[in-house]
């Protein structure tokens, strides 16, 4: 893919940059001028779900971008969460974000889900997070970078239900060990506070209250693993009365459908019972939990007015709801062990399914290894080709770590360029801007230069990088320039 021009256009004000299709420098001065703010309005443009930064708000700027990919000319125009894909005599509109694969998977050519999700990973070195994003954990936003998806996606693997799992623990391991620290600070609160009174109606309304949303979460995960289970079993019976399949018995010819496949309706029927009972469950839950909430609020409004307390009322406020937050440190801790337990062996089932798979891991090693000797940290690194999937990033840090990083960047990247068959462009933003000193930064332009010449870099920086194209901001992203 090549990026030709980029319009946009923030109420009265137009910006027109066109580039080259090698190396692009958007440059400043000095920091905090808008070059971050500019390179993510690229990704911005081509549909991703890209955070607000401050003093700018996406969601009010309509961007036009012009590019090309597999010798198709495309522009794009974004307005809000609607994209409009021009190309031949074609005009196609993607709802955003929900459409936006299909979007990726259009102007690629290319249906591999789950390597488009995880496509910015390697497009995108963001100058808060990205140097320091090895092969899994977050991009940008919400928006994730996960090596184990990747191979699965190349290998053509079905881990979705494992990758689910793994984030759903990922999530309460966060829940539990927050819990714990509000425990901590409650505890601390009591200690320089002394007891503080909570009367009986609030403390048995916020226990009400607690255990509505322990019975919810349950009633919730239950309806979830059922919903999943019925759109796998209605996905097989769509499949099977597709087909058109019939058998013969004798001059008898039987249709095989749903209708005629013994006990094929039973367990569906049941789980559809079984669901309504559960949403049946869950909105009785949510009455009764409202209830409660009201009940409380209505104690609230009667006893305390806020907006009325001075600061140090406040303060006692916030202290009595800490006081009053209490749970059994015991039952969160045990929790908390099996949910670490589970979480171990569920990324190690992953990567166990996925090593079956050798061949891209093998590719990504090769590359890594080999980049990594070019940029003088190959030392770091382990002979075995697990060491792509490593979490230990305490060995790796300042330079060495943001080398690393670049190295496994290059690798992905050219791994999948040769399944998408294609050329992708690359942002780095403020590739100086940590701990690389000169010479550090030599190696990575030369780096560069032998293994993406190719490429269509875009280099965001205060320094004078080697370029094609020169986009010189002076005050903001959006200032008016037409270049």
């Amino acid at each position: 893919m090549i990026i030709e021009k980029l319009i946009l256009r923030e109420g009265m004000i137009e910006n027109l940059d066109t580039f080259s299709k090698k190396r692009n420098l958007i440059y400043s001065k000095s920091n905090t001028k808008g070059k971050s703010t500019y390179v993510r309005l690229l990704f911005y443009a081509l549909g991703y779900p890209i955070p607000n930064m401050r003093g700018i708000k996406y969601e009010e700027i309509i961007t036009e971008i012009t590019f090309s990919e597999k010798n198709q000319r495309y522009t794009a125009i974004r307005d809000n969460n609607l994209i409009t894909l021009f190309f031949n005599d074609n005009c196609i509109e993607f709802t955003l974000p929900s459409q936006h694969l299909n979007f990726l998977s259009l102007i690629f050519k290319y249906d591999n889900i789950k390597v488009l999700k995880n496509l910015l990973g390697f497009m995108y070195i963001d100058q808060d997070k990205g140097w320091t994003l090895l092969n899994r954990g977050t991009v940008i936003g919400k928006i994730k970078f996960s090596i184990e998806e990747l191979l699965a996606g190349l290998n053509g693997i079905d881990i979705d239900e494992l990758i689910e799992k793994k984030s759903s623990l990922e999530l309460n391991k966060k829940k539990y060990l927050a819990m714990l620290n509000i425990q901590e600070l409650s505890e601390q609160v009591y200690e320089q506070n002394g007891e503080i009174f909570i009367s009986n109606i609030e403390k048995e309304l916020n226990e009400k209250i607690a255990y509505c949303n322990i019975k919810l979460e349950n009633e919730n995960s239950a309806l979830k693993e059922i919903n999943s289970v019925l759109l796998k079993e209605k996905q097989f019976f769509d499949y099977i009365d597709s087909m058109n399949l019939s058998v013969k018995q004798g001059d008898i010819i039987i249709p095989v459908n749903r209708s005629t496949l013994l006990n094929s309706t039973a367990n569906y029927e049941y789980l559809r019972a079984h669901r309504s009972i559960i949403v049946t469950n869950i909105e009785k839950i949510k009455r009764e939990r409202s209830s409660y909430q009201a009940q409380l609020n209505e104690y609230y409004a009667k006893n305390s007015q806020i907006s009325l307390l001075s600061d140090d009322d406040k303060d006692t406020l916030i202290n009595k709801q800490l006081a009053n937050f209490n749970i059994d440190q015991k039952v969160v801790k045990q929790l908390l062990e099996e949910t670490k337990k589970d979480l171990k062996y569920v990324t190690a089932e992953i990567k166990r399914i996925i090593k079956n798979q050798n061949t891209y891991i093998s590719k990504i090693y090769k590359y890594v290894l080999e980049y990594a000797t070019e940029l003088h940290v190959d030392d770091k690194m382990i002979s075995k080709e697990d060491f792509i999937f490593t979490s230990d990033l305490k060995s790796l840090s300042g330079a060495v770590l943001q080398k690393m990083v670049f190295a496994f960047k290059i690798a992905f990247l050219k791994v999948i360029e040769e399944s998408m068959n294609t050329k992708l462009f690359i942002v780095l933003d403020s590739p100086k801007g940590k701990e690389l000193d000169d010479d550090n930064m030599k190696l990575i332009e030369n780096l560069i230069s032998t293994e993406l010449c190719d490429n269509q870099i875009f280099f965001a920086s205060i320094y004078n990088l080697d370029h094609e194209k020169l986009i010189e901001i002076k005050n903001r992203a959006i200032e008016g320039r037409n270049n």
